[in-house]
């Protein structure tokens, strides 16, 4: 426990949000963990009571880019399985077609946006988690 080596009374403030030396470690967890290309796994949200509080908090976690979350009792898990689960499947199918129709072109147009290399490989990881490649563990 990071609260204990340090000493620290808490690691939230009174909102529930971490202070800013616990927000460090999440920030270089979630960039460590992509930097070894591993899931990032969010911390558990201690207010078990609080489930609007933890579904906010997920959608937090994803947005930042954790794949997945800690729970520290059962009523947590639908919330956050639903809340990890990519919702994006159909929008990540279109980027990887409209870069297979312009094959080796570094960038394209869909939609009236730009899209390029770091989108292709976000739809490509969308695909992958809800359908991992042949030999692969999920």
């Amino acid at each position: 426990d990071l609260s204990a080596a340090l000493g620290a009374m808490t690691a939230r403030d009174e909102a529930g949000r971490f202070t800013p030396v616990y927000e460090l470690a999440r920030a270089l967890t979630l960039l460590g963990a992509g930097a070894a290309e591993v899931p990032a796994v969010e911390t558990v949200y201690p207010d078990f009571g609080d489930l609007d509080g933890l579904a906010q908090y997920v959608a937090r976690g994803r947005r930042d880019g954790f794949l997945g979350m800690m729970a520290i009792h059962p009523r947590q898990v639908p919330i956050i399985n639903a809340g990890f689960t990519p919702t994006e499947v159909t929008h990540a199918k279109a980027v990887v077609t409209a870069f297979e129709a312009k094959s080796g072109a570094g960038v394209i147009s869909m939609d009236g946006k730009m899209l390029d290399a770091p989108h292709l490989t976000q739809a490509r990881r969308v695909l992958d988690r809800v359908s991992p490649p042949e030999g692969d563990c999920a």
